[in-house]
């Protein structure tokens, strides 16, 4: 009797377990932000391991129940994770590098998966093209539709407001040894915007990307860093020829300099590299005071609901919460969640 019992509490907690809600909801209006946890045996992070996956577990559940989500790692990455989220969106496919947005498909609903640029990986660019590789074959293994095309352009050196308009800096010009004229037919063809910046590369950021420039808040309104030289009066005198009517709004970069590589500085502080889905907008915060003031600001100039993002663990990586989330929509989206649940 007391062994039935027991098989009766069993067999109760499992269909308990059975009839959860799935975490994530594939739904039109929803995006899926895939997030990449650094390798078990990766020397490069692990100072640094500890304080990324906790910024994944946070911003995981800041995106559940608004946006999607996916998490890659290794088995022994997702174990650690499985503790505390939910294990239906972690999907074993290790990538090499935590940066999905750099080397993912560069639109949400438009995968194209330009080549991935050697300075993001200390200018190698075999390297690069083997942290790509983990995504191509992730893409065989689920069926992912992505084209490739063979155009080096880091998905951080795309900017969109999911409605034909779209930034880069001219880093997809040397690159690519492109004037502007073939940059910007090529771009029109590939990103399928109508209008397209094209922004001078930050002379501070050996990455050369449009994320650490300006952010789209919404369809017309565009952050930049605040400024008072040549430099940002260029950003703007392009924004404006690109985009008449834009409203620009400058958010102030408190700088900090507490950077865990010198090559790639520090992102600490930076409020614009925000996620922009359809119905949010995911801002990064450090616990500084810059902090309240930049949200003032974004939220008196965006329509999306703006969910903040505490950022100030990894900020010193040389990247932020855009940074750190590659996105997908559609059928790609509808197969990832699939994978990670049956995972």
């Amino acid at each position: 009797m007391v062994r039935s019992l027991a098989v009766a509490s069993v067999l109760a907690g499992c269909a308990v377990a059975w009839a959860q809600a799935p975490s994530n909801v594939a739904a039109p209006a929803r995006s899926l932000i895939v997030l990449a946890a650094p390798p078990t045996a990766d020397r490069y992070y692990e100072p640094l391991r500890q304080a990324i996956l906790e910024f994944q577990t946070a911003y995981a559940r800041r995106i559940l129940g608004r946006d999607n989500v996916v998490i890659l790692g290794d088995r022994a990455t997702l174990r650690e994770l499985a503790q505390t989220l939910p294990a239906d969106i972690l999907l074993e496919a290790p990538m090499r590098d935590i940066w999905t947005r750099d080397f993912f498909p560069v639109l949400p609903d438009k995968p194209i998966l330009f080549r991935y640029a050697a300075a993001a990986q200390s200018g190698s660019q075999a390297r690069a093209d083997r942290t790509q590789a983990d995504v191509v074959q992730l893409a065989h293994r689920l069926t992912l539709d992505i084209q490739q095309v063979p155009w080096i352009l880091d998905g951080g050196n795309v900017v969109a407001n999911g409605d034909g308009r779209a930034i880069v800096s001219d880093r997809f010009l040397t690159d690519n040894h492109l004037d502007r004229t073939q940059a910007l037919a090529l771009l029109h063809e590939h990103l399928g915007a109508d209008q397209i910046a094209i922004l001078p590369a930050d002379p501070d950021d050996r990455l050369g990307h449009a994320d650490g420039i300006a952010a789209f808040l919404g369809t017309n309104t565009v952050a930049i860093t605040q400024g008072h030289d040549n430099y940002h009066d260029a950003v703007v005198h392009q924004l404006r020829s690109a985009f008449p009517g834009i409203q620009i709004i400058e958010l102030a970069w408190d700088e900090v300099n507490d950077a865990f590589d010198p090559e790639y500085g520090s992102a600490t502080g930076l409020h614009l590299n925000a996620t922009l889905t359809d119905r949010f907008l995911y801002v990064p915060v450090y616990g500084r005071e810059s902090d309240a003031r930049a949200l003032e600001q974004i939220r008196a100039a965006t329509d999306r609901v703006v969910v903040p993002v505490d950022a100030a663990q990894v900020g010193r990586l040389g990247g932020s919460v855009r940074c750190l989330g590659a996105q997908m929509k559609g059928d790609n989206a509808r197969r990832l969640i699939k994978a990670a649940r049956a995972n």
